[in-house]
């Protein structure tokens, strides 16, 4: 027991040799926060170096500001540092709470740049500068006198086979006019930015700077003709020949841009991702029973977005066609108040339009073919269209 003793005392004793733990500082370790997004390391390099301006700085080796970015921001700003659109760094990092408050995941960069709609949205896609006017109003014009918004993407320059020119520039003009007038405005700024979108084509966006219930955007690839052969001027290219699969691209007229038909099928299905519309408007598709003898360049629009409605790409509920050409020999089914005011945004546009040359309601109306298509409005929904044997 005396020995027991004994070497428990030399071993406390030993003990006494190393200074008390309580007296010694313990460092804890820092934890670096949990990422809320999938960024690696390789894309905040990215950011970081191509587009710094504005953004949080890192609070140590280990501890970046952005790995905390909600997966909607983080995927925003890396798509514009490598599509190389820094100056809308700003813009995501503004919106970037509330939509991931609304839980919404990125799809284009529509979603920052263009301005919240506090209603119901259109989304449309037309041909030319005029088919809206012409054979999607009076609807068009129901959406904004309810202070809903429209989203409206023209495909070609509407140029009439003369390229980028001034009768196509004034056409532009003249579309800026006529929804001054639809939203009840006189003439006021507009506002141009170009944009380049997830399906990697670059757009040009206008909207009056005070009224955000409408954006209208142009690709301004060539017009196709009646024919739909394209013109000897721009390089006999044309959506027909694209959609049936005879060229493989196209280039726009403002700035050699080549297009591909599975970019302009991902553009189509960009914008309503982006703006989940209430209502999706476009021409009657070539396969549908009623559109021949339209314009090829509408039924080819419309073809590429019912064939985006039936993968299941667009939601078919949403989606209906304007009766283009043919709707003529239907019966007049437009007149009174819905009549006159389609016809007075009609004449703010004709007065640009060096080709129709009508500057009052009933020029327009005597006009040949265009007073019949303007006293007329029909349309079908995606899931009555009738399919012809031949589309």
């Amino acid at each position: 027991m005396l020995a027991f003793v004994a070497v428990l005392s030399i071993a406390l004793a030993a003990c006494g040799e190393y200074p008390d733990p309580t007296s010694v500082p313990v460092s804890t370790p820092t934890r670096t926060p949990a990422p809320t997004n999938t960024l690696t390391a390789e894309q905040i390099a990215l950011i970081r170096s191509t587009c710094p301006a504005g953004l949080p700085s890192p609070a140590g080796p280990h501890d970046d500001p952005l790995r905390r970015f909600p997966q909607w921001g983080a995927d925003a700003l890396t798509f514009a540092a490598s599509t190389k659109q820094c100056g809308d760094a700003p813009l995501i990092l503004s919106r970037m709470p509330q939509m991931a408050s609304a839980g919404t995941t990125f799809s284009s960069p529509l979603q920052y740049i263009d301005r919240p709609c506090s209603k119901d949205t259109l989304v449309s896609y037309w041909a030319h500068y005029d088919d809206d006017l012409i054979f999607g109003n009076p609807p068009m014009q129901g959406v904004l006198d309810a202070g809903s918004c429209v989203r409206s993407l023209y495909f070609t320059l509407s140029d009439a086979g003369r390229g980028a020119s001034q009768y196509a520039t004034e056409r532009e003009i003249g579309l800026r006019r006529a929804y001054d007038v639809m939203r009840g405005a006189s003439s006021s700024p507009w506002v141009d930015r170009t944009l380049t979108l997830r399906s990697g084509l670059r757009l040009t966006l206008t909207y009056p700077q005070d009224d955000p219930r409408i954006t209208l955007m142009f690709l301004r690839l060539p017009d196709g003709s009646r024919r739909g052969t394209g013109y000897e001027a721009t390089g006999w290219q044309s959506l027909p020949k694209l959609v049936s699969g005879q060229i493989a691209t196209m280039t726009t007229l403002d700035g050699a841009q080549t297009v591909t038909l599975s970019q302009l099928r991902q553009t189509v299905v960009e914008l309503a991702r982006a703006y989940a519309p209430t209502t999706i408007l476009t021409s009657l598709p070539s396969f549908a029973e009623g559109s021949k003898g339209d314009h090829p360049d509408h039924s080819s629009v419309g073809r590429i977005v019912a064939e985006a409605t039936d993968a299941g790409l667009l939601d078919v509920r949403a989606v209906t066609y304007a009766v283009g050409y043919p709707g003529a020999s239907l019966p007049a089914n437009l007149s009174g108040e819905l009549l006159d005011r389609k016809l007075k945004a009609f004449v703010a546009y004709a007065a640009h339009d060096s080709m129709i040359r009508c500057s009052t309601p009933q020029q327009c109306l005597v006009r040949i073919r265009f007073g019949d298509w303007l006293q007329r409005h029909y349309q079908q929904r995606h899931d009555q269209l009738v399919r012809s044997s031949s589309g």
